[in-house]
């Protein structure tokens, strides 16, 4: 009995890796050809070149956060030194930035000016 289980499940599986195969063989085709025209109609966000770039993080929801973790109010430390380690790590992350600075319930983070991170694109 068991093995006939063991049997009707792999090739059930067999089969339903087989359809996965075709439609993701066959979703990639269409995005690559058929529906690639649309990309012409896009707006070039592209951020001047040699400008320094600005990307702000807004916190969402933070208030939910700072009551659920019992942050005391207008300032924890707690909170602070959390925000500041995390702009820390993503510093030392992406070597195209020059300085992080945080602000309320945000953090901006200062590109270089000759970065081509993201191919300077805005989105």
């Amino acid at each position: 009995m068991r093995a006939a289980c063991k049997l009707k499940v792999r090739d059930s599986l067999a089969t339903t890796s087989v359809i996965l195969r075709r439609f993701l063989k066959l979703g990639a085709t269409m995005a690559k050809s058929k529906f690639e025209y649309v990309r012409n109609f896009e707006a070039d966000d592209t951020c001047l070149a040699h400008c320094w770039v600005v990307v702000r993080l807004d916190g969402r929801n933070f208030h939910r956060f700072a009551e659920k973790h019992n942050f005391a109010k207008p300032n924890d430390s707690r909170a602070l030194h959390l925000m500041t380690k995390c702009a820390q790590t993503v510093m030392e992350e992406l070597e195209d930035i020059v300085i992080a600075y945080g602000q309320s319930d945000e953090y901006s983070f200062v590109f270089k000016r000759k970065s081509n991170w993201f191919k300077r694109r805005a989105r």
